[in-house]
């Protein structure tokens, strides 16, 4: 299993979550439809920080009429022969946009299915032992319970838990869990308000340092980030990248793949957040995965997007 002293120039970050399509609806009731998923937006992150991701995420019974995925997903470095396989079809999310910018999104075949299209611990023990790190994005409740439990048992890799609002609600104690089983957790504002049970963000870090992990990253979206650790448990601020925002799905996603990348690479999480900023700020500049996806393909060379020093 990998040694977490070592700072691997191009880290293998596994990232576990979920592959959709996505048709983001605007205020004026026009759609694009793109291919998108937790996994898919992390993973891209990760190659334009420079690390060599994996996508492990399930594809449904029909993806094969979906080449624009299988192509998104050679672009991130993953083989999509490769991936799990469900009876089932891919999962669908409706994004609606009002006039203020906010977001509602629909689950279009509903959480039974969300959650069959997870990743099982199984197919996590079958990739994670020669990786670097593991990112848990925001899945069903309990795929998601499931594989925080067993990460740590599976590789003593870093485990980056990012987890998922929606299911926050009723179920704190064992989310808690699951904050404690990981090394760097990466709550969304809202999600760090909800789970610490107060809006005092700060209050909130250092509850979940408290649990165990070692580097708690509030993501603030246009707000940037507050990153804290057990030496330094006063939360400091990193701003956000100036962007015009076209699409902010994924963004959230982008930023922790990039954020685990540069952290493995560097063992610093400030650095690491300077360059998970700066690619979340790629990831909403047009609609879609599409920025990144260019972004990626752009790189040519491989030269990551990084910023700050390597200790």
């Amino acid at each position: 299993m990998p040694d977490r002293t070592r700072r691997p120039d191009a880290p293998r970050l596994v990232c576990v979550g979920n592959l959709t399509v996505d048709e983001a609806v605007d205020a004026a009731g026009v759609g694009v439809t793109s291919v998108g998923g937790d996994a898919l937006y992390a993973a891209l992150a990760a190659r334009l920080a420079g690390g060599r991701p994996r996508v492990l995420a399930p594809l449904g019974a029909a993806d094969d009429d979906l080449a624009a995925l299988h192509d998104a997903l050679r672009t991130s470095g993953t083989d999509p022969d490769r991936l799990p396989r469900r009876a089932a079809p891919l999962v669908r999310n409706v994004v609606r946009y009002d006039a203020a910018g906010q977001r509602t999104w629909t689950l279009v075949h509903g959480e039974e299915h969300f959650a069959a299209l997870s990743p099982t611990p199984d197919e996590l023990a079958a990739v994670a032992a020669d990786a670097d790190g593991v990112l848990l994005s925001g899945m069903a409740l309990d795929p998601q319970l499931a594989l925080a439990a067993a990460a740590p048992t599976l590789t003593d890799a870093p485990v980056y838990f990012d987890p998922q609002e929606d299911y926050l609600a009723g179920h704190e104690p064992e989310l808690r869990d699951a904050v404690a089983r990981c090394d760097v957790f990466l709550p969304s504002e809202v999600e760090a308000v909800a789970l610490a049970g107060t809006n005092d963000l700060r209050a909130a870090v250092r509850s979940f340092l408290a649990l165990g992990p070692g580097v708690v990253v509030v993501k603030r979206a246009g707000a940037g980030c507050l990153v804290a650790t057990t030496d330094r448990p006063d939360p400091v601020s990193v701003a956000a990248e100036p962007v015009e925002a076209v699409d902010a799905t994924g963004a959230g996603d982008a930023f922790c793949g990039a954020f685990a990348v540069a952290h493995l690479r560097t063992g610093d999480p400030l650095a690491a957040a300077r360059t998970a900023v700066r690619v979340a700020a790629t990831a909403v500049r047009g609609a879609g995965v599409t920025p990144l996806l260019e972004a990626v393909r752009a790189l040519g060379s491989d030269r990551p997007l990084t910023t700050g020093s390597r200790r």
